[in-house]
């Protein structure tokens, strides 16, 4: 990744069409400033991307702008406060390494200390907007952690509402283990086998392979579908990487809140 000390700022316009056949009411599409900061040396590597609301209905980007200011700490109020958020988090990073390697022998030393945020705007129809977070941290140690999380956000008044009702439907369960198939059978033309998928997961999983834990975190909306997504050790491996399926809302229905029906097609 490409570092450079710099904090860039750029106008985005994502727009997505409207679904006139069942939206009540148009509400405006979400436009967001783009800030970036990113800073390294041998201690240290930060990169800051945030994706901030500058225009749409109150309600939503007030919502949105809570969301990532929480998200950071309660650091950011504008678009501008990156590079400050980001400068302070790199100094802090760098003499966290300092204080755990100079002691050290240089052949001891492990790599820079780094921490990488993303929130960006990831989806929006004319009725609700999904922003996505990821966030990724090393400190020492074999490998540093992802996390990666959406969340949704319904334009009339801003609000996450629960998507997911009828939780415990074999239905259901079977449409999330296809979609864990999905995951690990990507760019490959053949169907996965039960047995096959068992090599991906923790031992435990194969206790009762067709009732898979849904994710910890909640599910969250694209354009198309529901997005569903289990962070690294939760069903299997840090090798396996962040395992991340869609199922199309034509499938998904059945198992969505009335809540979460009134903002799909």
């Amino acid at each position: 990744m490409k570092r450079i000390y710099t904090i860039m700022t750029m106008a985005v316009l994502l727009i997505a069409g409207g679904h006139c056949a069942f939206a009540a009411k148009k509400f405006k599409i979400i436009e967001v400033e783009t800030s970036k900061f990113e800073k390294s040396d041998s201690t240290a590597e930060v990169s800051v991307l945030v994706q901030w609301p500058v225009k749409g209905d109150k309600a939503v980007v007030d919502s949105l702008r809570h969301h990532i200011n929480d998200l950071l700490s309660g650091e950011i109020n504008r678009p501008e406060d990156v590079k400050a958020y980001g400068e302070s988090l790199f100094e802090s990073l760098s003499l966290d390494w300092h204080s755990v390697y100079d002691e050290m022998e240089p052949e001891e030393r492990l790599g820079a200390f780094t921490k990488y945020y993303d929130i960006t705007l990831d989806a929006q129809t004319n009725r609700y907007v999904t922003y996505f977070y990821r966030q990724h941290e090393y400190q020492g140690g074999i490998h540093g952690f992802t996390t990666e999380v959406g969340f949704t956000f319904r334009k009339s008044d801003g609000k996450q509402i629960p998507l997911l009702t009828n939780t415990d439907s074999p239905q259901l369960a079977k449409l999330v283990k296809e979609g864990v198939k999905s995951f690990f059978a990507s760019g490959s033309d053949k169907s996965m086998s039960d047995e096959e998928l068992l090599d991906y997961l923790f031992a435990e999983q194969a206790e009762d392979l067709n009732n898979l834990p849904l994710p910890g975190n909640a599910p969250y909306l694209s354009e198309t579908g529901v997005v569903f997504l289990y962070t690294q050790y939760e069903i299997a491996p840090y090798s396996s990487g962040i395992i991340t399926f869609e199922i199309p809302f034509k499938d998904i229905r059945p198992f969505l809140t009335p809540e979460a029906l009134e903002l799909i097609p």
